[in-house]
């Protein structure tokens, strides 16, 4: 989405709720390759549920949050550039349903001709930098926040 990853992160994790799997709260600080900083907050069990993502750089800001528009749940996205003129657009889930369709598709069109090229964040190297990304921030938040470097793919 910003054009550059992640390259180190410190975060602090809490389990809250021992009905849920851990950590079910966890704020990241995270640098990009680029330089840009951002930072990640995913709070399960809190009062106020929050999943937001947010990108400061020399060009703007983007934040990233999870909400409801008409009914609908989905991502806020909020583009913010140099002038201070935000741009504001809402981006519905899709479901599991259709994923699954996107993945039994590429996987149809690859075994046609063997040439198909997949959708690029399905991928496993995205797939793979992904979990890259949340390793690096539970290594950080077992280590009191210290800053960890995310492994490249």
């Amino acid at each position: 989405l910003v054009g550059s990853e992640v390259a180190t992160v410190s975060s602090i994790s809490r389990h809250v709720d021992t009905d849920l799997p851990p950590p079910d709260n966890i704020c990241s600080l995270f640098q990009l390759e680029n330089g840009c900083a951002g930072v990640l907050v995913f709070a399960v069990k809190s009062r106020s549920p929050k999943i937001l993502w947010r990108v400061d750089g020399t060009k703007g800001t983007v934040q990233i949050e999870r909400g409801v528009d008409g009914g609908k749940h989905g991502y806020q996205v909020l583009f913010s550039n140099e002038s201070g003129e935000c741009q504001k657009t809402f981006y519905p889930f899709c479901g599991v349903h259709e994923e699954l369709k996107a993945f039994v598709h590429d996987m149809v069109q690859a075994s046609k001709d063997g040439d198909h090229k997949a959708e690029p964040r399905s991928s496993y190297v995205e797939g793979a930098r992904d979990v890259a990304v949340l390793e690096a921030m539970l290594e950080s938040s077992a280590k009191q926040g210290a800053m960890v470097q995310v492994k490249k793919f």
